[in-house]
């Protein structure tokens, strides 16, 4: 990442994509003083295939905003953004101010690019995020944000925002507006300095400064960057930039440019390549305390992480986990347990390879899940539903391989004290995105579900605790309260097995001879006589499904 910084900087300032942008800002505010409104806004269609939308607002306008200070406060319609490690977004109440009545304005076609100097590029800001919120995740064609000279205009919720990458912000070293909010910066006169601090800036920034420019997106460094301009810019808020002008230098020096020089010597390509890119936004690192050695790791990482694999491609690795999994599960049946007893039997005779298998896909989804969660609401769900149906699979192929090793070393009520929040959310968002059956989505279960997979994944743990009920209720030194407690239990299992067997939710194998299942019923069927237990109609009609045998013919052609 910092390698490249200056060229990545170099191949934006020699296209022709940010003057074109820029070109359209001048000519807008040229224009205001005949104008009425507090912001303006121009739409452009430089070609057929492509609108660039501007927004000014007037210096009446920026004044009064600014005036506001810079609290930041909470806006609904921004919630979009929030995620569960950062669940409010706030934005600066100045940027809100100009904002909120063009928040209506309708989407172009084509390529779009958005644009405006100071404030503006404020407002473009959000216009942007607004966009991008509504459009759907396969949308070819998304808005780019190009803004000049911008101040912060919120919190750390904004940079979680997967969308960052439709964000360049040019920043000069001369250009107070960009400092404002920050605590040391040259804020407005009625700014609070106590929320300033909670200001962080999102998208990649071209920093730029006499020496040159540079590309970067980290926030640390960028709030460095900004630090320095605060202290050394000479002006106060009165000064305004060219970016015009800057542009055509930088582009001149992109196009001309001769060996740069770092200062000192650095054996390291990798060390000297990072300082160069610094002092060329100005930045000495011995001065201004950067720690070259965290973003030397730092740019390693994402070296390491570009050069993976994609996320699809992850995905599609772990069907070879599957694959092993599958095969292991049609080895394991003997006809009179299926492969949940199978491995909680025999669990330390299972090859390692299977069980290298489980935990490499419980790390894959434990991570994917991690990730959904960190995501903002609307990525998060787009994302849940793209990788939604292999996590279920994974779910319930691999969590009864967990409960089986929790019962089988003596654990007690798995579900509320050891599993893990991986499958809870996974569990979370199938039940969100599920549908009622339809009777024909039904009749299909029913033809299918010799193969199926049993569907809840906490199946088998119902079971170990419906065991451990009835030998609660056999144990002579159990309290009455116990063995009542213990016999409402064996009640709501009942019912609850009932209800998978209506909707054709369990795997035939759940009644193969040695099952754990057919030795609880076993054990429980002594109970069931006695007339002074309470029970319900599902209940009862439980016990008839299991003592006529029905469940013998469950899931063929006839019905239960």
């Amino acid at each position: 990442m910092f390698s490249s910084a200056g060229e990545l900087a170099n191949m934006l300032v020699t296209s022709n994509l940010i003057e074109a942008a820029w070109a359209k800002i001048p000519e807008l505010q040229r224009g205001q003083s005949a104008l009425p409104s507090s912001v303006q806004t121009m739409v452009d269609h430089p070609t057929p295939k492509c609108t660039i939308v501007v927004f000014a607002p007037s210096p009446d306008s920026t004044q009064d905003a600014l005036s506001q200070g810079g609290d930041l406060v909470p806006y609904p319609k921004f919630d979009f953004l929030c995620t569960k490690g950062c669940p409010s977004v706030s934005i600066n109440r100045a940027a809100l101010t100009l904002f909120t009545p063009l928040y209506t304005l309708n989407k172009r076609e084509g390529q779009l690019i958005i644009t405006g100097q100071s404030l503006g590029g404020s407002i473009a800001s959000l216009f942007t995020l607004f966009l991008l919120s509504s459009m759907d995740k396969e949308s070819k064609c998304r808005p780019i944000c190009i803004t000049f000279g911008s101040p912060l205009i919120g919190n750390f919720g904004l940079q979680h925002s997967h969308w960052n990458s439709f964000f360049l912000h040019l920043v000069s070293d001369k250009d107070p507006l960009p400092t404002l909010f920050l605590p040391s910066g040259r804020s407005a006169p009625t700014s609070s300095h106590s929320q300033a601090t909670a200001y962080k800036p999102f998208g990649t920034y071209l920093l730029c400064s006499e020496l040159g420019c540079a590309c970067f997106d980290d926030p640390d460094l960028i709030l460095k960057f900004l630090t320095v301009a605060s202290s050394e810019v000479a002006g106060g808020l009165q000064v305004v930039v060219d970016y015009g002008e800057i542009l055509r230098n930088l582009k001149y020096r992109a196009i001309c440019k001769g060996p740069r020089l770092v200062g000192e010597r650095l054996t390291d390509p990798f060390s000297a390549g990072i300082v160069m890119e610094l002092k060329t936004i100005g930045i000495d690192p011995a001065k201004h305390n950067i720690d070259i050695g965290r973003m030397e790791k730092e740019a390693s990482d994402l070296t390491r992480k570009t050069n993976k694999a994609s996320e699809a491609k992850k995905l599609n690795d772990r069907k070879i986990n599957m694959v092993w999994l599958e095969r292991y599960k049609k080895k394991a049946g003997d006809g009179k347990k299926d492969y949940y007893d199978c491995f909680r039997n025999e669990r330390f005779k299972i090859e390692a390879k299977i069980q290298w298998h489980m935990a490499d896909l419980t790390t894959y989804w434990e991570d994917m899940v991690a990730e959904a969660e960190r995501k903002p609401q609307k990525e998060g769900a787009s994302f849940r539903t793209g990788w939604l149906q292999a996590g279920t699979t994974y779910r319930r192929m691999v969590e009864p391989l967990d409960i089986a090793v929790f019962y089988k070393d003596g654990g007690r009520d798995y579900i509320n004290s050891e599993r893990s929040q991986h499958y809870k959310l996974l569990e979370q968002w199938y039940e969100e995105a599920a549908k009622p059956p339809t009777s024909k989505e039904l009749d299909s279960k029913k033809q299918k579900v010799s193969v199926l997979l049993t569907e809840d994944s906490c199946f088998w743990a119902h079971v170990e605790e419906a065991i451990l009920s009835c030998k609660s209720l056999t144990n002579a030194n159990s309290t009455p309260e116990l063995r009542e407690s213990s016999w409402n239990n064996l009640v709501k299992f009942g019912e609850y097995v009932m209800e998978q067997i209506e909707n054709y939710a369990v795997s035939p194998e759940i009644f193969l001879k040695d099952s754990c299942f057919m030795t609880w019923w076993g054990e429980y069927k002594v109970y069931i006589a006695s007339p002074s237990n309470p029970c319900s109609l599902r209940f009862i009609q439980f016990i008839d499904f299991m003592k006529t045998g029905r469940y013998g013919v469950y899931g063929r052609s006839e019905v239960p």
